[in-house]
């Protein structure tokens, strides 16, 4: 014989599925409703075919729904630059114009020299056809076992962030192009750099990114930077970059930094009589304990390169690209290109 039903007439399931939620258990919700428990379970199991369970629904999904998500997930990856593809720019007219590449900033390192930054990222304006292009590493962000380097800075971690919002207010208007180097992978922060990027509508990547700056004529100069490029030599600090040119990279300049060097070199491609451009970029973090403990030669030109081109002139044109270590050269060279007519 079933058990006598001692529901009270009035109350239905939904409501007492929102007493149970409002009290927090089933025992809780009988109590203030003056029923047994018994006879919640029961109505419940009768309406929804299974019985009553207090066990939490679990934090992880369903299979099918990870399988949905994974695909989706994987979808999203495939289609996104990896710094595999080339990422758009659009120029305000076809003349002359300037990219300054900016060596590995360490913003809130005690060897960077904040006015040495100034100085460089001052001539950054789109407007006057000056753009700029991080390389990476933008602050020390040290993590873990390196952690106890910033006992020997008076800049802590969250006021690094603070610094770097602080310039990229300043200057993201006129970043063309930025990657993210090893330190800020470190602890995930490049996903912050990257927020930061987008906020500025900077197009960005972590390590490597591929930008064409295409004038209103459809000229296109090609950018290939990467944070770090495979390959050295004792004997060539521009090495790596150079046998990318050499071993099939063809855009009109590749350039990297990480290494705190300088150092440059032209390609010719000799299948197309073009040209490339590289360029192995220093760093403003000009004092430097580990390169000194480990007794590094001091190969440091200037902590940023400005490239100066000239898009009226062909690729096949060695004067396509002037490179420049001040930025004060560069820009007076921009301004007597501007003034003078395509040859």
């Amino acid at each position: 014989m079933p058990p006598r039903d001692t529901t009270p007439k009035g109350h239905t399931v939904d409501g007492y599925k929102a007493a149970i939620l409002e009290h927090g258990s089933l025992k809780a919700a009988a109590k203030a409703l003056g029923v047994q428990r018994g006879s919640i379970q029961r109505m419940i199991k009768r309406h929804d075919g299974k019985p009553y369970s207090e066990a939490p629904p679990s934090r992880w999904r369903p299979g099918a729904e990870i399988v949905a998500a994974r695909k989706a997930e994987f979808a999203r990856v495939k289609t996104s630059d990896r710094g595999k593809g080339a990422r758009i720019v659009h120029l305000a007219d076809d003349g002359p114009y300037c990219v300054i590449f900016l060596g590995d900033p360490h913003l809130d390192s005690p060897g960077t020299d904040l006015s040495l930054w100034e100085h460089w990222i001052a001539p950054l304006n789109y407007r006057k056809h000056v753009h700029g292009f991080g390389l990476g590493d933008w602050l020390d962000n040290w993590v873990k076992p390196l952690a106890f380097l910033y006992g020997q800075s008076e800049t802590p971690a969250p006021e690094g962030w603070i610094l770097l919002e602080h310039y990229l207010d300043q200057i993201g208007e006129h970043l063309v192009g930025s990657v993210a180097g090893n330190h800020d992978d470190w602890s995930g922060a490049s996903d912050v750099l990257g927020a930061l990027m987008n906020k500025h509508g900077v197009a960005h990547a972590s390590n490597s990114i591929g930008i064409s700056l295409r004038c209103p004529n459809g000229r296109l100069i090609t950018i290939g930077a990467r944070h770090s490029w495979a390959g050295r030599s004792m004997w060539n600090p521009v090495h790596g970059i150079r046998r990318a040119a050499m071993m099939g990279r063809r855009e009109t300049i590749l350039v990297g930094g990480h290494t705190h060097v300088s150092a440059e070199s032209r390609v010719k491609h000799p299948d197309a009589e073009t040209f490339t451009w590289c360029a192995q970029v220093a760093s403003f973090k000009t004092v430097d304990d580990y390169a000194d403990r480990l007794d590094l030669d001091d190969k440091h030109a200037s902590p940023a390169v400005a490239a100066v081109i000239d898009p009226r002139r062909p690729d096949t044109d060695p004067q396509l690209v002037t490179l420049f270590h001040d930025p004060s050269a560069a820009t007076d060279y921009l301004a007597f290109l501007r003034r003078k007519k395509a040859a």
